[in-house]
């Protein structure tokens, strides 16, 4: 089968799309599949490199949707990027052929949407490809509502106007999460299909228990954001640091870069913390290969991501643990719990409170041996559900 991979947020590593796709991708050749990735035109040299990506698409709109803009620019640049996006695939379909069978669209919002219904219509989209179109998120709420935004409103136009092509299997519509399988089928009245987030076997090698007898490694990997309660983690580990003997417990923070709470608050790490020689502060992106061997030197992750985020979407770092037999501290009501306590093991802590965050803090350095004994029976059931083989087992067979 010939793949071709449309992402216009494959521009550096911000977010996940690079790792996603590479395994991806990888885990297609090794089917014997082949695959075609396109990625934003301004994507970085290494981008290019890794994944063999071709630059082609406009610039991404996910880098730009934090911009501050009034509402008529905001609306304006879904026709634009709409308008972009037919333009650059068509191009690419008549100067590099057009023998896909199936166009993967990762990451998409009405802004792509749009562009892709036009495509449909268009006739420049050979009769025998597939399109999988790929929602990440959704702007739905969790009880399967629309959140009445004028996008909302323009993607269920858009979806319900292919309901022939999604009924024969033309088009896929699909999401990474049983949550949001289940709200965006109530949304939407359509059919969506789950596919599991892959994540590749042969880097997950499961840690005995005990690794570090004498030091518990505690640790937060991807850049800090709000929605991810990277300020809750900080507060959580200065709280915990200041009520517990410490000696045998170490933690690890990636932080980037500083961020601005919804509040218009800065969220720093305190002074107090970049001192403390019980905790390190990674203030870069990994180099090849570091990220894995930091995964393999890790006891346990906290993930004190936030409810109003985390309700639908995935989290790839809460599936890197599990597929690695590492337990989680996650947060009650996100998919990050829902798939930890199924696929893995997982200490709960409440919604965006870090008093809560520290004492999942102290309940799983307490009990660690057992959770990594149980984690690490289960890294097999995760390694098999999240992988390619499982992905593609997922893909609807044509009907017409």
């Amino acid at each position: 089968m010939n793949w071709l991979i449309v992402e216009d947020a494959l521009r550096d590593q911000r977010g996940h799309w690079f790792e996603y796709i590479g395994a991806l991708s990888r885990g297609l050749h090794a089917a014997g599949h082949r695959v075609t990735i396109l990625s934003d035109r301004d994507a970085q040299p290494f981008i290019r490199e890794s994944l063999g990506a071709r630059p082609v698409l406009p610039p991404s709109i996910w880098h730009r949707m934090s911009e501050p803009a009034n509402r008529f620019v905001r609306l304006a640049r879904i026709p634009r990027h709409a308008w972009a996006t037919q333009r650059a695939v068509s191009r690419f379909l008549r100067i590099e052929g057009n023998d896909f069978d199936v166009a993967f669209i990762p990451t998409v919002l009405v802004h792509h949407m749009l562009g892709w219904h036009r495509l449909l219509r268009s006739g420049d989209l050979p009769s025998r490809m597939r399109l999988l179109f790929f929602f990440p998120n959704l702007p739905i709420t969790p009880d399967g509502k629309g959140d009445g935004s004028p996008s909302f409103r323009l993607l269920r136009w858009l979806l319900r106007s292919l309901h022939r092509e999604i009924g024969s299997g033309q088009v896929i519509l699909g999401v990474e999460t049983e949550a949001m399988l289940t709200a965006a089928e109530a949304a939407f009245g359509m059919k969506f299909v789950y596919f599991p987030h892959p994540v590749e076997a042969e880097s997950a090698k499961p840690r005995p228990p005990g690794t570090h007898p004498h030091q518990c490694v505690l640790a937060c990997y991807g850049p800090a954001r709000h929605e991810k309660g990277s300020d809750l983690l900080v507060e959580a580990i200065r709280r915990y640091r200041a009520e517990h003997d410490t000696d045998r417990v170490r933690f690890v923070i990636q932080w980037i870069d500083d961020f601005v709470r919804p509040d218009g608050s800065k969220a720093t790490i305190p002074e107090s913390l970049r001192s403390d020689p019980g905790v390190e502060i990674v203030s870069r992106y990994f180099r090849e290969g570091e990220y894995v061997r930091r995964l393999e030197e890790s006891d346990a992750l906290i993930l004190p991501y936030r409810t109003s985020a985390y309700a639908l979407r995935v989290s790839r770092v809460v599936i890197e643990a599990m597929v690695h037999g590492i337990p989680v501290i996650a947060t009650k009501g996100t998919t990050l719990q829902a798939q930890a306590e199924h696929f893995g093991t997982c200490v709960a802590c409440d919604d965006g409170d870090a008093a809560s965050v520290a004492a999942a803090i102290a309940r799983l350095v307490a009990t660690h041996e057992s959770l990594a004994e149980l984690a690490t029976a289960r890294a097999p059931i995760a390694r098999r559900h999240f992988s390619v083989e499982t992905f593609l087992e997922c893909l609807p067979v044509r009907q017409d």
